[in-house]
């Protein structure tokens, strides 16, 4: 895989990581500190950079502690010189390490939202593709190490590109999702949030706390606002993507969830006159951009009335 292009910046606080554990080692002697010296003389930024390293340092309690793959004998293996007496192996992996830890933690985030109505496509730098539903608002960070989405509501289906070494993972409410290289749909409101997976699995957590076991394809699972896992379900796939291709799929769904599907993606408010109606179902696939077919829809369908009053529908036994 090619590594990044770093800015000018970035390759400051690269060599700034490299002195910084140089500076550590057994063998670093009087020449190489009189050249670090010299170093930090030739840009202010050099020493900014390295009070930035030597800070992030002495803040990395977890990566001292934790068992990294290489990073042990990063700490302990005798360096080997270059011609230019340029330290390598130990000293330029636990550099790279801490240089990324660095980049990890400055990594900048973006916004994306849509209105209520409208859909956009992201396609990420690592090769990953988002869609967003209507009225959605997201955050996303990428960085050297990982890539984190935090959905703050609406409705997202990710297509992700799997990357072993750069976990991907989506927080919304409580809840934790980590991508196991899967196309996967997560909706998020005041109900709860709800996950389906159509191809690959996923790995849930509420809060801390892994669900057991991982959710595969085919496979949905609800959590409500208080952190309540609801049981599995197997939901059509097409019901599922439905929203991609700008349909509403319905399949004897309950009155009451097919107008609050509507509200979504309209400013409008639906009333039932007769609240019995309430308990009334529909079957069908409808366009979610045009309201108009869908009302005259219903009054064909069902014993029912609309009535149209500025942003509020009221629906009217027949």
């Amino acid at each position: 895989m090619k590594a990044p292009n770093l800015s000018q910046e970035q390759q400051i606080l690269k060599q700034a990581a490299t002195w910084f554990v140089e500076l550590q080692s057994e063998y670093c002697n009087d020449r190489r500190r009189q050249a670090f010296a010299q170093w930090l003389l030739q840009n202010p930024a050099h020493q900014q950079a390295y009070d930035d390293i030597a800070s992030l340092w002495g803040n990395l309690d977890k990566l001292k502690t934790r068992e990294v793959a290489g990073l042990s004998a990063a700490r302990s293996a005798r360096p080997r010189i270059w011609r230019n007496g340029k330290m390598l192996t130990g000293s330029l992996l636990l550099a790279t390490i801490l240089t990324g830890a660095w980049l990890d933690f400055k990594a900048p985030s973006r916004v994306y939202q849509t209105g209520i109505g409208e859909r956009q496509t992201l396609q990420l730098a690592d090769g990953s593709q988002l869609q967003l539903n209507t009225d959605t608002q997201l955050r996303v960070r990428l960085s050297w190490w990982r890539r984190e989405i935090e959905l703050q509501q609406g409705e997202a289906m990710f297509n992700v590109a799997h990357q072993a070494w750069r976990p991907f993972n989506v927080h919304t409410g409580n809840l934790q999702i980590k991508d196991i290289g899967t196309v996967f749909n997560v909706r998020h409101d005041a109900l709860g949030t709800a996950v389906s997976v159509l191809e690959g699995e996923v790995a849930l957590y509420a809060g801390r706390s892994w669900f057991g076991e991982n959710l595969p394809a085919g496979f949905s699972r609800k959590i409500d606002p208080n952190g309540h896992w609801q049981k599995s379900e197997k939901p059509n796939p097409e019901q599922v993507a439905a929203w991609l291709n700008g349909q509403l799929l319905f399949d004897h769904t309950p009155l009451t969830e097919v107008v609050a599907e509507l509200e979504r993606y309209h400013a409008v408010r639906f009333a039932f006159a007769d609240p019995t109606l309430a308990k009334q179902t529909l079957s069908g696939s409808f366009n979610s951009a045009d309201l108009k077919p869908f009302l005259q829809a219903l009054e064909k369908i069902l014993p029912i009335r609309v009535q149209r009053q500025k942003q509020t529908i009221v629906l009217y036994s027949r």
